[in-house]
């Protein structure tokens, strides 16, 4: 197996998952094979990512970035705890406030959010009042710039002009948002980075 490997330049992650597709539709058929012997051949794949949380030094260093949204994305991601592709289904309809119970003092003590809605692996998750308030902030800017948000709006969007130049074809209009894709997040995370 060690020549499969090297031959076709797959990792042994990938090709567990050939095994696997392989033995199933062996099974569906009905055919009899001695799959612990070639299971034996495989190469070990790592089954732990490399990876760490962030910690609060660098989160700190992070939200220091000039792009206006990289601050409610770290926020958010980081109290709550969801993956970059939950961006792709974020709207503001999904952000709940909860306020504090004494009745003279409403502050919000936290914020409840859906991610995946409306999907099968929907589920929900809570965020720091400083997320909340960081996702508010950039709500209340995209408006006050003429965008009208609603419950539709995407929490992500892409950027607009701000000054009243007559270049700049890449920017987009702020009466006319455009969501921000997971994978653009994930670039200006990196771009931050």
């Amino acid at each position: 197996m060690t020549f499969i490997k090297k031959e076709s330049g797959k990792n042994a992650g990938t090709l567990k998952n050939y095994y696997r597709a392989a033995k199933l539709v062996c099974d569906m058929n009905n055919l009899t094979i001695n799959w612990r012997r070639i299971s034996k051949g495989l190469p070990k794949a790592r089954n732990a990512s490399n990876d760490r949380a962030p910690t609060i030094e660098e989160i700190r260093k992070l939200v220091e970035y000039p792009d206006r949204r990289i601050k409610p994305i770290v926020y958010a991601m980081a109290s709550g705890g969801f993956r970059l592709g939950g961006w792709d289904y974020l709207q503001w309809k999904h952000v709940s406030p909860i306020n504090s119970e004494n009745a003279k003092d409403s502050e919000v003590i936290a914020a409840k959010l859906i991610i995946y809605a409306d999907e099968p692996e929907e589920y929900y998750t809570f965020i720091t009042p400083e997320a909340y308030y960081a996702l508010k902030n950039w709500m209340d800017f995209r408006a006050s710039y003429g965008e009208k948000i609603t419950g539709e709006s995407w929490l992500m969007r892409d950027l607009w002009q701000t000054t009243n130049m007559n270049y700049g074809a890449r920017w987009g209009l702020a009466t006319n948002p455009k969501r921000l894709q997971s994978i653009a997040v994930k670039r200006l995370l990196d771009r931050a980075l």
